[in-house]
């Protein structure tokens, strides 16, 4: 039985899984991240380990392609060493972008965007040949609406606060006490030495405040909500879709998939610029998308 696999390699993790002509899963490997921007050595391993571990019950003869959806790849570095490393396989391969294998495999193959929120905040699209992104700037530029952006965002007010000498609200006192600091001017110190993703998980903390109906944490996460579809909004600008013709927008992340408040926010500010949109949610293995494009490439023979 021949056969496809899909390599989702992200920040954290990377899953390999490999699917028959009729799209159902047949093995699965898993290993710890593969941005080679965080260790090139270490993440090229971690992706072709894998893999390895997919293949472990399979005849690698039978497989057409693989299609590898790599966080990172697009800056370009250590490209060649992966390149290198995957050729040992001995089976075709392609090389992509994780947000572009997501989007396969959530649009099923098909023309539209694909918003991501979560620790980051990105959208990718497609339309014909034609392929653009809007957001993705990282969180120094950009990344409004992610997880890391609702938290500075939170912390910002508690520093407003605390600046114009005002009562803190629930939310800033509930912040303080996760940071175990006394004083907003510790704020700092944990800011500027905690990575994205230690900032990023403090949001659970703003969701459960905007739930017992703090008014400044639903305003914050209303907030995201509307600026990841402003950056929806404007990608579709960029591909140009005719007026009328219905629109395919997935959404993907924690933060879109998981938070009422900003999914909200997001479904509404889209709904009421596109005339005729489609919002996809589904949970679905990004490597899915490693089938939908070799039905698209016709490497699939039914």
């Amino acid at each position: 039985m021949n056969y496809i696999i899909g390599v989702d390699g992200g920040g954290t993790k990377t899953e390999a899984t490999a699917y028959n002509f009729d799209g159902i899963a047949l093995a699965t490997g898993y290993s710890s991240y593969a941005n080679v921007l965080i260790d090139a050595n270490s993440a090229i391993n971690h992706i072709t380990k894998a893999i390895t571990k997919c293949l472990a019950s399979l005849d690698a003869q039978k497989c057409v392609c693989i299609y590898l959806g790599l966080a990172g790849i697009d800056s370009g570095a250590h490209r060649v060493e992966l390149e290198a490393k995957i050729q040992q396989f001995k089976i075709p391969f392609q090389i992509m972008n994780d947000v572009k294998l997501a989007h396969a495999s959530l649009l099923k193959g098909s023309d539209g965007i694909l918003t991501i929120s979560g620790t980051g905040s990105v959208s990718f699209g497609i339309k014909g040949n034609y392929h653009e992104m809007s957001g993705g700037w990282g969180h120094l530029l950009g990344d409004e609406g992610s997880g890391y952006w609702i938290v500075i965002e939170s912390l910002k007010k508690l520093i407003q606060d605390y600046d114009s000498m005002k009562r803190y609200s629930n939310l800033s006192l509930k912040l303080m006490e996760a940071l175990n600091i006394k004083a907003p001017s510790d704020i700092k110190r944990f800011i500027y030495s905690a990575n994205k993703g230690a900032v990023a998980a403090l949001v659970p903390i703003i969701v459960k405040e905007a739930k017992n109906g703090d008014l400044q944490a639903q305003f914050i996460l209303n907030e995201a909500g509307i600026h990841l579809a402003k950056m929806t909004l404007r990608l579709y600008a960029k591909l140009n879709f005719e007026p009328l013709a219905q629109v395919l927008v997935g959404i993907k992340g924690s933060i879109l998939e998981q938070i009422d408040f900003v999914f909200k926010a997001f479904a509404k500010t889209v709904n009421g610029r596109i005339k005729n949109v489609q919002i996809i949610n589904e949970q679905i293995s990004a490597t899915k998308g490693a089938y939908y494009l070799a039905l698209k490439e016709q490497l699939i023979q039914k």
